[in-house]
């Protein structure tokens, strides 16, 4: 449905590089409300310019709980309920696992589970009340058990692990009030943080090709899936 999208409010988290930009560029040109979240202000503002009837920036750090009920609440009061919510902020910092401290491995997790956690638990009484949402997480590959995994990944395959478990055990509960949880695991997309991690390995992908992805999670079009972890990688 080419419309659907129309003044729907949708929140993006992560957004001011990579797969977040690209899936907020591509839901405000399919004519959604758009709120992007991340820490660069900066370069927020610059992604905003020229959307400024349809897009709000809000700066934070999206393990602060403080920074996702301010993200809401300026959402709200600009826009109205969040109908759509991609819970694509995440990090990466590789290293061996004996070399990972104690912080560095709680910060993994702060930014890829407990950021999408905050985020969620803060969307869905609204739209349980509505009877209708979608959440889109953003995990990787990395997380996904099978494919080999590259050495000092353990702690972002781990967190990214959870996050596919979190959406398949949230789906669960907020299935009977219309609300679907998915997720999507890409392989290597073209954005700075793959670049950093691979050494300057090439990328078999797009960030607009995993931003239709998740908008496909999102519509109407992925109706009868729920609880699904969408593994995606170039042909």
């Amino acid at each position: 449905m080419p419309d659907e999208f129309h003044e729907r409010v949708a929140i993006v988290t992560g957004a001011s590089s990579g797969i977040g930009r690209a899936t907020a560029e591509l839901l405000a040109a399919r004519g959604a409300r758009v709120v992007v979240f991340s820490r660069n202000a900066a370069a927020l503002a610059e992604l905003v310019r020229g959307h400024e009837a349809s897009m709000l920036a809000v700066a934070g750090d999206v393990a602060d709980a403080d920074a996702i009920e301010r993200l809401f609440a300026e959402t709200e009061s600009r826009f109205g309920n969040c109908e759509l919510l991609v819970n694509n902020a995440g990090m990466i910092d590789p290293k061996p696992l004996i070399d990972v401290t104690p912080e560095e491995w709680d910060r993994m997790f702060a930014v890829n589970v407990r950021g999408t956690y905050l985020a969620s638990r803060r969307a869905l009484p609204s739209m349980i009340v509505s009877g209708r949402g979608a959440i889109v997480n953003v995990a990787s590959i990395s997380g996904v058990a099978g494919p080999e995994k590259f050495p000092g990944f353990v702690s972002y395959c781990a967190s990214k692990a959870a996050v596919i478990e979190l959406t398949e055990a949230l789906a669960v509960e907020v299935k009977q009030h219309g609300v679907r949880v998915n997720c999507i695991s890409p392989g290597s997309v073209d954005t700075k943080m793959w670049a950093n991690a691979s050494g300057g390995a090439p990328a078999s992908m797009t960030p607009h090709e995993i931003a239709e992805s998740i908008l496909f999670l999102a519509s109407n079009a992925s109706r009868p899936m729920n609880g699904q972890n969408l593994n995606v990688f170039s042909a």
